[in-house]
């Protein structure tokens, strides 16, 4: 399986799943859970990128961000999965809304989803995991769930979002209508997902979530992200940038 992973950005709470099924028990355990307690419920997701950071929004690290769950299918809980302490938050420094979390110890339920910057053009697959509200204002998913949704070229995404964003080339369209990410649950990955005889690889950016029905906006990470990951997370050996 052949993974693409990006991080969601939101300009408010984040993105719920609307429409869309409840993913595979235990095939997607790159998929991070960020929680005020242990016990309490996911308020953002976040992608294993190393074997101790997070890729998450950046507002997700406001306030008191004092763990994380790795690899959990539930809202609630850890049994599942594997709980880690937050030692460090890094929001990026432009006021890009992409953050990173180191971890206080390696990861070792799961590998992580490594991060590549590779060009996506419109009418690709892609999927969103996470454990946001069912319906728009409704009750969050108590299990982890997953919707597919296709990729934009820019001309459509800049007449959906022209009154909300610019839109540049270091961006990427992708929604379905009736079908998508919306509020509830920021900072989680969209995937592109391909069975191929090796590893995952990941391409990571962040998600500006617009409205409900189907227009979100993902920023290319290549010139975000890679100056800070190699700076602050030493993790330059993950990275594949053509």
């Amino acid at each position: 399986m052949e993974t693409n992973a990006w991080g969601d950005e939101a300009p408010d709470d984040g993105f719920e799943i609307v429409g869309g099924q409840e993913a595979q028990f235990g095939r997607h355990r790159y998929v991070v859970g960020i929680k005020k307690s242990p016990v309490g419920e996911t308020f953002c997701g976040g992608s294993l990128i190393a074997p101790n950071v997070v890729l998450t929004a950046a507002h997700c690290l406001d306030g008191v961000v004092p763990s994380v769950v790795v690899g959990t299918h539930y809202l609630t809980g850890f049994a599942d999965g594997e709980l880690a302490n937050v030692t460090e938050k890094i929001k990026h420094p432009n006021g890009t809304d992409v953050g990173i979390i180191i971890l206080d110890h390696n990861i070792s339920i799961t590998q992580p989803v490594a991060v590549s910057f590779e060009f996506v053009p419109a009418d690709v697959l892609t999927w969103v995991r996470g454990w946001g509200n069912i319906w728009h204002n409704g009750p969050p998913s108590r299990v982890l769930k997953e919707v597919s949704v296709t990729t934009w070229n820019n001309t459509r995404t800049s007449a959906a979002l022209n009154r909300y964003r610019r839109v540049t080339d270091t961006m990427l369209g992708a929604g379905v209508e009736g079908e998508n990410s919306c509020h509830g649950d920021s900072g989680g990955p969209l995937t592109i997902e391909q069975t191929v005889p090796c590893n995952w690889w990941g391409w990571s950016a962040g998600t500006l979530n617009v409205v409900c029905s189907a227009r979100q906006v993902s920023m290319n990470a290549s010139a975000l992200l890679v100056p800070s990951l190699n700076r602050t997370c030493r993790i330059k050996s993950s990275l594949r940038v053509p």
